[in-house]
């Protein structure tokens, strides 16, 4: 989510959460040991605008790491990872880290005495780490670009301004990751008309989570509220099955049973969430230069080429310098009886195809079926789309495929013998207090905009929508839920 100045922030949020809730609930109170060492704790969420480096040695007063911690880590998975200066494992819960790359022997990293065995997953890009225990409690480790002395903990998640009192991720989530786009490291975003636009000072960070049978692409931003309502739509209108996830700097990897790979640059900012703080457009926006309004809609799913190899479900992407272009994907193989990683840029033309890199460790992904060609639409989920009908004055209207995370929707309106066809962009709002996912009685607020026929583009259009309805109220458009 957006990050300027705090206190503007702090007051424009407490803004929007009086005008949706009139009386806001207590902070709920600290209900473990965690919630009373590392509540508020932690400098996370504080602007630092210097790139770091390079890394530090890890004190030689740290604990040596057990000999079974890998000898490298090549991907970042849920118990090895890895920013640009650091590598972190996982060992009997606790956290154990040395310089990226290096062949120094690991160092046992000094935790919160409530975090102390406890860590069960851990995922870092950036400046930043996250770790979850048993019960998916979410914790945040600050400074992970920085010397290792400055490592600190909190468990401090949700509105306001990344100040709330903590969250855990549901259940059923299949897979999980972190990303974090920031103006030290990345700079800028660069958006689907070539322009950048520079990142807020408060960086932008999600977890990113694989639910649903794998089609749902759930996004949890620290800023927002601590709820299961926000989400990508997923490859092929939200139907494709994915295995695994991996993000950073903003830029989603995924991969399927039988292969198929898309990535694709989204978060809340870029995408078009949050024109109370930033400006976005619809209007063609190609040679308009750097600071243009961010060009709408988001960048779209890119299919990357299939892997003429063997590959398991272990997957990984690396931001890699700046502007938000280029990213490093990494998916776990074997290639004439070797072990490695089949690698390649995520900018890279299609032809240049992947490259293989023999590590000779254990394979620790499930192996996949990889057939030749793309066999992204075998096995596709059901649709989330709905219809809705709207009639009077002689007037028909229907959009066929209404999906709350899925944008556009088609609109055919006949009237007066005419028949146009009407696109209707849009996306979830900006809002700062808990809602189910998808659509129910409650109306879902989103942003839209109208592309009729002629090429006129209508923006600034406001969005209703429940299960029974959507409107448009400044076109007076009312449609009704058709089954």
């Amino acid at each position: 989510m957006i990050r300027r100045g705090n206190r503007g922030w702090a007051l424009v949020l407490a803004g929007l959460v009086a005008a949706a809730a009139p009386v806001a609930a207590p902070a709920a109170e600290p209900t473990d040991r965690c919630s009373g060492e590392l509540l508020p704790g932690g400098t996370v969420n504080t602007p630092d605008p210097v790139r770091s480096g390079p890394a530090s040695p890890l004190p030689a007063s740290w604990d040596a790491g057990p000999r079974s911690l890998p000898r490298r880590v090549s991907l970042r998975g849920a118990t090895a990872t890895y920013n640009r200066l650091y590598e972190f494992a996982l060992a009997d819960g606790d956290l154990f880290a040395r310089r990226r790359g290096s062949e120094e022997r690991w160092r046992r990293a000094p935790l919160p005495d409530c975090l102390e065995g406890r860590l069960r997953g851990i995922s870092a890009d950036d400046d930043e780490m996250v770790g979850l225990d048993r019960d998916r409690n979410v914790y945040t480790m600050d400074n992970a670009l920085k010397h290792p002395r400055l490592w600190n903990w909190s468990k401090r998640w949700g509105p306001p301004v990344w100040n709330g009192d903590g969250f855990a991720l549901p259940a059923n989530t299949k897979a999980w990751t972190w990303s974090v786009i920031s103006p030290a490291e990345d700079g800028t975003w660069t958006d689907p008309a070539g322009n950048r636009y520079p990142v807020g000072e408060y960086k932008v960070s999600h977890i990113w989570g694989l639910r649903g049978g794998g089609r749902r692409l759930t996004f949890w931003d620290p800023w927002l509220p601590r709820d299961n309502s926000y989400e990508m739509c997923g490859p092929h209108d939200g139907r494709f099955r994915s295995v695994n996830l991996s993000a950073s700097g903003s830029r989603v990897f995924v991969i399927g049973r039988r292969g198929d790979m898309f990535t694709r640059l989204y978060d809340f900012d870029i995408s078009g969430h949050d024109p109370v703080f930033f400006t976005y457009s619809y209007e063609d926006q190609r040679g308009g230069g750097d600071g243009s309004p961010i060009q709408l809609p988001a960048e779209p799913w890119t299919r990357q080429p299939k892997i003429d190899g063997r590959i398991t479900s272990a997957i990984s992407v690396e931001k890699r310098g700046r502007d938000a272009v280029h990213a490093t994907l990494r998916v776990e193989g074997r290639r004439r009886g070797r072990t490695g990683y089949w690698q390649r840029d995520v900018a890279a033309p299609r032809e240049r195809g992947w490259s293989f890199h023999r590590t000779g460790g254990p394979l620790e992904g499930e192996p996949l079926r990889n057939p030749s060609g793309n066999t992204s639409r075998r096995g596709l989920g059901p649709s989330e789309d709905m219809r809705f009908v709207m009639r009077g004055g002689g007037t028909r209207a229907v959009i066929d495929d209404f999906n709350a995370y899925c944008s556009p929707a088609r609109i055919e309106i006949r009237e007066d013998g005419r028949v146009r066809r009407v696109t209707l962009h849009h996306v979830d709002g900006l809002r700062q207090v808990e809602r189910a996912r998808g659509l129910d009685d409650e109306p879902r607020q989103q942003y839209g905009a109208l592309e009729w026929p002629s090429g006129r583009i209508e923006e600034g259009l406001q969005v209703l929508a429940t299960r029974d309805e959507v409107k448009i109220p400044a076109l007076g458009w009312s449609f009704e839920r058709r089954r």
